[in-house]
């Protein structure tokens, strides 16, 4: 492409310029060399370990925060081995700068485990996840110092940060350890949580630094600037007892026995052959472990001075006085683009009829004023499209408002539910995360028995609508002809099994509950086990229904006393996130209906009001459905069978 005039005018006034003023700016800089050098590589030695050294304890203070955080979810998982190996599978799939992370349990805590359980969870790639049990005898971890330490630990004590040690018992290599002490449901310490961090991280910090060096510096792989066989600019970091451990390993520190003296807070050394070098050191903090930082003194001298230099004189004087002459030949050159612009204020007023300037000149201004024309245009059409969509965003929105009433009007929403009743309070609340979703619940009563039920279909929008409307409207027909529950979710479920293409389930839990004995029979089918006074209602592990028709549901029993408290929720309530994307969790809820007193009605705000605080101004992320009932039959039976 021919190269405008005006371009050509502007390149080439700004390039005689700048080579004009170069000139004699190179005369200053020869000036100040001596001066600056040493300083100049005082500060990169200095910037050089402060920023590895802030690299790596970023990575500390990190695994500190997922191991404190994740606690509570380990915790709540140690029912079983499988739900700890679940449990650590998702830790360490949303922290992927983690080496691994891992459970180590007290001797023989799971029956048929064995003596040693140590369930670990790990990357084997940058995308999968792979878990294993590593407790052996081989790998006895009750003697590992990490171990012995982190059970020492009370839950309020900081975490222990372990050293550097090789370990081959997964990944070979050398890794260091973040380890708290985890507790059962009683409160006994149990065992030892913790995360892995590799010591890849080190040389990763340390590549990334030298590669700024290289390319700053002209320095090559082996730190390399001459042909004198001396190692220029080199970094390592050094265990407690003076060994390397990660780094550069072109350069052996226990060369550097000869001279030594202190210049400007910087150790001087020389190795045997006299070269000499400057030595910056830093802890890194907790570890043990030295950063060291070597620069031969030619390196300090020959490039600290270009540096200084140009950053500080170039950036300065030069550039304004090359601002100022460039500036006033530019500022001719494109004069004519203010009577364009005076076109252009009119157009933004909103006058796209507006005249544009005529030029006589073949340039990009001339294009400038041709692209503003077809920007008219553009502007018009796009007012009269604009009009057309947001006319139809408003239908979409009003017809989506209709479905939303239609959806919350199939459900009960008329509390006190049963106003006539003394024996029963209940109250339900449903907020969805769109206009419309999946969760339903419903309850009635037919021969003196409470039926209802709590459920949450996969997805959101519209397609769950539907889906819930159907599942609601089925349960209330099979509900009218059996009071067993699993028979109500077996012939949901063939139900939703028919013609269900797009594969969409939902998790239900279904009571029947006898309003004169107290009787509960219920029946689950993959939704969070429900609350009795503060305790989880054991459930039997079914699928949701529509996965498949030949699935059998199984039926529990309870009986309940007078003042018996039920609470039941969908997973909107645990998964309620905040703005660092932390779950509202289960620990919360457990701690709030242990402690609550009031009625169904006072529970529900109660939890409502604890995820608004918690979730605040974020994004609701899925639908939030809790139902609360309370029985208040007078009977002599004082047992409750949970």
């Amino acid at each position: 492409m021919k190269k405008s005039h005006l371009s050509r005018r502007i390149t080439w006034r700004v390039i005689g310029i700048i080579l004009f003023f170069n000139v004699l700016i190179v005369g200053v800089i020869a000036a100040f060399v001596s001066f600056m050098s040493l300083g100049n590589g005082s500060v990169r030695g200095q910037y050089v370990t402060d920023g590895i050294a802030s690299n790596v304890e970023t990575m500390f203070r990190l695994a500190k925060t997922v191991t404190f955080n994740n606690r509570t979810v380990v915790e709540a998982n140690m029912d079983s081995p499988e739900h700890i190996f679940g449990a650590l599978e998702q830790i360490i799939k949303i922290n992927k700068h983690l080496a691994g992370c891992f459970v180590a349990f007290e001797p023989d805590y799971f029956k048929g485990q064995g003596r040693w359980f140590e369930a670990y969870a790990y990357h084997t790639d940058s995308t999968n996840v792979d878990f294993r049990q590593i407790g052996s005898p081989q790998h006895d971890y009750f003697n590992g110092a990490w171990y012995q330490r982190g059970l020492s630990l009370a839950r309020t004590d900081e975490g222990y940060l372990t050293d550097l040690y090789y370990d081959d018992t997964v990944n070979s290599g050398m890794f260091c350890s973040y380890v708290v002490p985890v507790f059962d449901r009683q409160g006994r310490k149990v065992g030892v949580y913790g995360v892995d961090l590799s010591s890849e991280m080190l040389n990763i910090a340390i590549d990334e630094t030298m590669n700024n060096v290289r390319k700053e510096f002209m320095v090559d792989a082996q730190g390399d600037i001459g042909d004198d066989g001396d190692i220029y600019f080199s970094i390592q970091i050094l265990d407690s007892k003076g060994n390397r451990i990660a780094g550069s390993d072109s350069l052996d520190i226990s060369i550097l026995k000869g001279e030594q003296e202190l210049v400007d807070s910087e150790l001087d050394m020389k190795d045997l052959k006299g070269t000499p070098y400057y030595v910056n050191t830093k802890q890194l903090g907790g570890t043990g472990c030295t950063l060291v930082v070597f620069q031969h003194r030619d390196l300090v001298f020959t490039w600290g001075i270009v540096i200084a230099i140009v950053i500080l004189f170039c950036m300065g004087v030069g550039c304004l006085v090359i601002f100022f002459f460039t500036s006033r030949s530019i500022h001719r050159a494109t004069k004519p683009l203010a009577f364009l612009s005076e076109s252009a204020q009119e157009v933004a007023k909103g006058n796209f009829d507006a005249s544009l300037p005529t030029f006589k000149r073949n340039d990009e201004i001339a294009q400038l004023r041709d692209s503003f024309g077809i920007m008219q245009q553009s502007l018009k059409q796009y007012m009269e499209d604009l009009k057309v969509s947001t006319t139809a965003k408003a239908s979409i929105e009003r017809e989506l408002a209709i479905a939303h009433n239609i959806q919350m009007s199939m459900l009960p929403k008329t509390f006190p539910a049963f106003p006539d009743r003394e024996d029963l309070e209940l109250y339900a609340a449903l907020v969805p995360a769109k206009a419309v979703g999946g969760d339903l619940y419903d309850f009635f009563i037919r021969d003196e028995k409470l039926f209802f039920c709590i459920g949450d279909v996969s997805g959101k929008g519209v397609p769950a609508s539907l889906v819930m409307a159907v599942s609601r409207t089925l349960f209330r027909n099979v509900a009218a002809h059996t009071a067993e529950p699993n028979h109500i979710v077996e012939t949901m479920n063939t139900n939703i099994c028919e013609g269900n293409d797009n594969c969409m389930f939902v998790t239900l839990f279904v009571g029947v509950l006898d309003l004169q004995t107290g009787h509960l029979s219920y029946c689950n089918a993959g939704h969070d086990a429900p609350y009795i006074e503060g305790k989880l209602l054991p459930c039997d592990s079914n699928l949701p229904i529509g996965v498949t028709e030949t699935c059998q549901y199984s039926k529990q029993e309870t009986d309940l006393v007078s003042g018996t408290t039920i609470f039941l929720y969908t997973d909107g309530l645990t998964e309620a996130e905040n703005a660092n994307r932390d779950l509202f969790g289960q620990q919360r809820i457990t701690d709030i209906v242990t402690a609550f007193k009031g009625s169904p009605q006072e529970l529900i705000e109660t939890m409502t009001a604890a995820v608004h605080q918690y979730v605040g101004d974020y994004e609701q992320s899925d639908d939030l459905t809790m139902l609360a009932l309370k029985l208040t039959m007078n009977s002599s039976n004082n047992n409750c069978n949970i």
